[in-house]
């Protein structure tokens, strides 16, 4: 049984809700951009504009937590959630600002791969932050901590055999640098996912 948790501001919650859709949505526009014919200045914009909106979500959640006396769930939990949340869609936007900026050529096959892993990463994110508010499915939400973490093994191993395959095949120096940037910078966005995952599951073993 999970310790009472009242009183409870659900404010906070709302808060983490909508910083999640953020991140999906952004996610999926960089999975849109990445599409053949896409046009990547709309959609670097579009990604911009969502990370901006959600950075004014976490403002005001930083706002609302510096002046609430009671908090649902340790202080410094809600505080490196946000944090952390906030960095998922950073690393993303990073990686479509370069993909818009470097107009790299012929996109790695991997990338699509690498994106994918990342938007079922963020909408397990999304999920896991949500049961968070009741904290009654603890079992699901340590099942999604899991497969985050498996995930983010899955990005990095991703990110490594491409660039090892670049390193082997590209002939152009500038095109090897600009798509090794952009795949750290994807595959940095799931290591943030599982940085959320860890915190959650500390969350989730705190309060049983």
């Amino acid at each position: 049984m999970f310790k009472s948790l009242v009183p409870r501001n659900e404010i906070f919650y709302d808060f983490f809700d909508q910083i999640c859709a953020g991140i999906v949505e952004g996610v999926e526009l960089l999975s849109k951009m990445i599409e053949p014919g896409a046009n990547t200045s709309e959609f670097a914009e579009r990604i911009k504009s969502v990370e901006h909106q959600t950075d004014q979500i976490v403002h005001k959640l930083m706002s609302t937590l510096h002046t609430t006396f009671i908090t649902p769930i340790d202080r410094e939990d809600i505080h490196q959630l946000a944090v952390h949340l906030d960095d998922i869609l950073d690393q993303a936007e990073a990686a479509s600002s370069r993909i818009d900026h470097f107009c790299p050529e012929c996109l790695p096959p991997e990338l699509r791969e690498l994106t994918a892993v990342l938007l079922v990463s963020a909408k397990l994110v999304q999920e896991m932050i949500a049961l968070l508010r009741r904290l009654k499915k603890p079992a699901r939400i340590l099942e999604l901590t899991v497969e985050i973490d498996r995930l983010e093994d899955e990005a990095d191993a991703i990110r490594r055999g491409t660039i090892a395959r670049l390193f082997r095949e590209e002939k152009n120096a500038a095109e090897l640098i600009k798509w090794k940037d952009i795949l750290e910078y994807i595959e940095r966005a799931t290591d943030c996912c599982e940085d959320v995952a860890n915190i959650t599951e500390g969350i989730v073993l705190e309060n049983t």
